[in-house]
């Protein structure tokens, strides 16, 4: 496991502290994969004979992973309201057939639409001399493909995704698996994302959570977790953190 060392953090001024890391959300933080994974979903939906939904109904399920996701879009008729979405029980016999016409689907469409925001190519060049990885609820693969696809996959150390860990952001030991190898201090690592699972993770690990809105989550949902930042474009990032804030990040041998 990573050597992280924690420390009592005031936020009052973390843009000024040293960075020795920086993790990034994948979906609605890197790229908008929005139109693939609605794309995806819809499939499954039509496997189990139901309707599709609209983009902005199924944007909302998106974020804790694939089974969840399946299970919101499945369960979604289910007296759903915008309120209240319908779920299916995990053990509900169709899901296998609608995983894996999911899979399926969106493992050969993953890069149909699915592009880098605005300003994160230029944000990743910037920031590359600080250790840069990705926590992403995502599967692996499905990750590590769209980030090679979009030429990022060079800026990252590692990229950690939902089904190559035990518990998923905003569980902390998922930020914890980024960093192995990695001595650093809890409070010079760096989180961003859009969800609010982003948030908390980086809260629970001792880490600078920066919440941007331009992604999958309203910007009043995260405004209202108090992250340390909110930036409503990729390069205000680079304007919080430039590269002689650097602190140092020591590789185990």
């Amino acid at each position: 496991m990573a050597a992280v060392r924690g420390r009592n953090m005031d936020h009052q001024d973390t843009a000024s502290r040293p960075v020795g890391a920086f993790i990034f959300d994948l979906d609605g933080t890197l790229v908008d994969s929005r139109t693939d994974i609605a794309a995806a979903a819809n499939v499954a939906r039509a496997v189990l004979g139901l309707p599709p939904l609209a983009e902005p109904t199924l944007r909302d399920y998106v974020g804790d992973g694939v089974m969840l996701l399946l299970r919101r879009v499945l369960g979604h008729d289910l007296a759903a309201t915008a309120e209240s979405p319908g779920v299916l029980p995990a053990d509900d016999a169709r899901l296998p057939a609608a995983h894996a016409a999911y899979m399926d689907h969106y493992g050969r469409h993953l890069l149909d639409h699915t592009r880098p925001y605005d300003g994160v190519p230029e944000l990743l060049r910037v920031l590359s001399g600080v250790p840069l990885m990705v926590a992403t609820n995502k599967p692996g693969g499905f990750s590590s493909t769209i980030l090679a696809g979009l030429g990022l996959d060079a800026y990252f150390r590692r990229v950690v995704g939902g089904d190559q860990v035990p518990a998923r952001k905003p569980d902390p030991a998922h930020l914890r698996a980024c960093l192995q190898g990695l001595t650093v201090e809890t409070s010079t690592i760096v989180v961003v994302g859009d969800s609010p699972n982003d948030i908390l993770a980086a809260r629970a690990l001792g880490a600078v959570a920066v919440g941007c809105t331009w992604g999958l989550v309203p910007a009043p949902v995260l405004r209202a977790l108090a992250p340390d930042h909110l930036i409503n474009a990729p390069l205000e990032l680079a304007a919080l953190y430039a590269p002689r804030d650097r602190g140092p990040s020591q590789e185990k041998p």
